[in-house]
């Protein structure tokens, strides 16, 4: 997988939207042509995404217009139509009402003392999907400087921002996905980026929208004192909120851990994700690693950890799933570090690491 870097400054998010659509124009529509492609494979028809689309579009317009407005400059830019636009960051909103999909393992740990949390995720996504991916750098309308890893065409997914606040981004699954029109997660992900200033304020804004999907938004705050982190998940039929206490570890994969949102879960098929949740659980004290290279890497040497996702060769392409990328945050310094590699492939890939306010980007092995 390529990871792509975009810096902008600018004032305005339609400027903004203008300028990221005409410089990555081929991969915006690469990007519309595979999900339409996958939506065919799980059984949406390209009309029924477009309308889908439609409905979060005008969430997004109600509750969050900044983005809107990004969004309309990536349309005008890129000359994709606006509701491809929106198609492409209502994905997991498309594929909720139809095939479930599975993605992602989080670990975090927060420490007792005057530290950062210490984090880390895989990002697994499908195999023939999504093999250009960008890391944004920008100034939100509220002034906040984000940086965010995203497919494209989406305003965020993993990232922090200069206030102290960090957002990692699993999928889950509820019988209530389908059910109301709402904003796409991927949306309030960015809404919390550019918003939040504490843990509190990210908490509120994901109580605050309509959703039609599910996921679980693993937040990660720092004032310079006080770290702390929660597990936020949300759902159509409700949102709660799972902290972590001083001095112990937070783990995530792809179930509901509040009981109440538990007993709505839904997946039509076999998944891994009691077993990724475990993994990460047993080896909990690895997640106290001050370095995020080495956390990563103490990660990937656990035996046969099913946290690195291989493709099922025997599985429909649609079905087959990887992981793409390994990724901490330091929200103190407010910057994200990555290599495209699973956690047992971090030995021999890059590992990057790019600021919000420094557009180099530093690289070790």
């Amino acid at each position: 997988m390529i990871v792509h870097e975009w810096s902008s400054d600018v004032d305005g998010p339609h400027h903004e939207g203008v300028r990221f659509g005409a410089h990555w124009t081929p991969q915006l529509h690469s990007a519309r042509d595979s999900y339409l492609r996958l939506f065919a494979q799980s059984g949406v028809g390209a009309d029924n995404a477009r309308a889908v689309a439609d409905e979060c579009r005008a969430a997004i317009d109600t509750h969050a217009p900044e983005i809107a407005a990004e969004f309309a400059g990536i349309a005008e830019g890129s000359g994709l139509p606006l509701t491809d636009v929106h198609l492409l960051t209502a994905r997991t909103e498309i594929l909720a009402r139809m095939t479930p999909s599975m993605e992602c393992s989080t670990v975090v740990y927060v420490p007792d003392d005057a530290t950062p949390p210490r984090t880390l995720q895989t990002w697994d996504w499908h195999e023939t999907l999504s093999n250009e991916t960008v890391v944004r750098r920008l100034r939100s309308a509220s002034g906040a400087r984000v940086v965010t890893f995203c497919e494209f065409g989406q305003p965020a997914k993993i990232g922090v921002n200069d206030r102290g606040v960090g957002v990692h981004f699993n999928i889950l699954h509820h019988r209530s996905d389908g059910s109301q029109a709402g904003v796409p997660v991927h949306v309030l992900a960015r809404m919390i980026l550019d918003r939040a200033s504490t843990l509190a304020e990210a908490v509120a804004l994901a109580r605050s929208v309509p959703l039609a999907a599910s996921s679980v938004l693993t937040v990660v705050a720092f004032d310079g004192e006080t770290p702390s982190a929660a597990a936020v998940e949300v759902s159509p039929a409700g949102v709660a909120v799972l902290p972590a206490p001083r001095g112990q570890t937070l783990a995530h994969t792809n179930h509901f851990l509040d009981a109440e949102l538990a007993a709505g879960e839904y997946s039509p098929y076999e998944t891994t994700s009691i077993p990724r949740y475990r993994c990460l659980t047993d080896a909990a004290d690895l997640a106290a690693i001050v370095d995020d290279r080495e956390r990563a890497l103490a990660f990937g040497a656990i035996p046969d950890a099913p946290i690195s996702v291989r493709a099922r060769a025997d599985q429909p392409e649609h079905l087959r799933w990887e992981t793409k990328l390994t990724v901490a945050l330091d929200v103190a310094a407010g910057a994200i570090s990555f290599a495209a590699a699973s956690p047992a492939d971090v030995a021999h890939a890059a590992w990057r690491r790019v600021s919000v306010r420094d557009a180099s980007t530093a690289s070790s092995r």
